[in-house]
């Protein structure tokens, strides 16, 4: 029980009014001796962090588990590798360098081909490769014709790569296109401005939804939709964990705040997580929230562009929501949850809020420094 909350239950009626008045001058001085410890200096911040607020406490213990995660899955054969996605984008962005130079990607080459013989290493021959796999072999196989092989380091990944690459080949390929970098045709009409607005208008936070259940391929559309979002070096750090059966759903959807009132009414709910094992460095670990974001997004249009409404519902770093979710969906110690997005056929009837934006001049600045 707090402290607030047992002055309201065991103290006489006569002396909850001046404990309570103590109560509240004692807390606006503790909290000016948080903000002058914690703002002083990035020392003090985190001597405060670390000894007096525990609030990053599972921020640091995720990231602490995705470098372990990552570094223990370089050491795995796996179909998926982050590694190998970061490092095969990086090769894309040299190989479409107008000024290419004949000899690049010294400093990460060996352990790309060394991830694509790993991943190459999960699959039995004639199983179908996984786009991952592709890219990685079609990349690799263009870089590789574009440098100068004389050079001892090129020559040796180059020999590494062609023993990876027969493997690969007994491997059932679906794809028909090759996985490069390619000109985009810039003669297909692309959707007008005034399309896209009233896309994004006509989108709104849906809290009132019929009672009738979402076919899931409809759903798997609005994924693939959302999957065609930026993402950092292209590792996509992130899984939509979906449910439509109804006692999950609940279960699911009364851990966030805000839900009261319209949780009860949800029909299905997508629980996005990012996953820390995607980076090795403490400096990458706000990009599942970016990726995941740009991705809901996206995933929220799709949905509406068919007629299904959504809701984004804000996911707060507090218990015990936190360790409650945790233990629901069974995570990882690296993973997090980035939000929740509630979606289902909408209420005809129903009414949204109007949520008036902010005006343009307050959302934008031009050149100023």
């Amino acid at each position: 029980m707090s402290i607030k909350n047992a002055l309201k239950t065991h103290l006489p009626g006569f002396l909850k009014t001046p404990a309570q008045s103590l109560w509240q001058r004692w807390r606006a001085t503790t909290t000016s001796w948080d903000r002058s410890i914690s703002t002083g200096s990035p020392r003090s911040s985190g001597f405060y962090y670390f000894a007096i607020n525990t609030s990053f406490d599972r921020e640091h213990r995720g990231v602490a588990a995705g470098k372990a995660r990552f570094a223990r899955d370089l050491t795995e054969a796996s179909r998926s590798s982050f590694r190998l996605r970061r490092n095969i984008h990086r090769l894309e962005k040299g190989l479409i360098m107008p000024n290419r130079r004949s000899i690049f990607a010294l400093d990460y080459i060996v352990p790309t081909v060394d991830d694509f013989a790993r991943v190459v290493s999960a699959y039995e021959e004639g199983t179908d490769a996984g786009s991952e796999l592709i890219w990685a072999h079609d990349v690799l196989s263009d870089y590789f014709d574009a440098v100068d092989l004389s050079h001892p380091r090129l020559n040796e990944c180059h020999q590494k790569f062609l023993a990876a690459r027969s493997r690969f080949e007994r491997c059932a390929r679906r794809a028909n296109r090759r996985f490069v970098p390619f000109a985009r045709d810039l003669t297909v009409e692309p959707a007008t401005i005034d399309q896209l607005t009233a896309l994004s208008v006509r989108r709104r936070s849906v809290r009132s939804y019929q009672d009738r259940p979402v076919p899931r391929d409809m759903v798997d559309k609005a994924i693939a939709v959302a999957a065609q979002s930026p993402s950092a070096c292209n590792r996509q750090p992130f899984v939509f964990r979906l449910f439509d059966d109804r006692e999950l759903v609940q279960k699911i959807i009364s851990l966030p705040a805000g839900t009261k009132g319209f949780g009860n009414g949800v029909p299905a709910v997508a629980v996005i997580v990012g996953r820390l094992r995607a980076y090795p460095l403490e400096r990458d670990r706000h990009i599942i929230y970016i990726d995941g974001s740009l991705a809901a997004m996206s995933f929220m249009f799709a949905l509406e562009s068919m007629g299904i409404a959504s809701c984004a519902i804000n996911w707060a770093d507090e218990e015990p929501a936190e360790s409650n979710m945790k233990a629901l969906l069974n995570l990882d110690d690296d993973e997090r949850v980035v939000m929740l997005i509630a979606y289902g056929w909408p209420e005809p009837t129903g009414l949204v809020p109007f949520s008036a934006k902010r005006d343009l001049e307050e959302l934008r600045e031009f050149n100023i420094l």
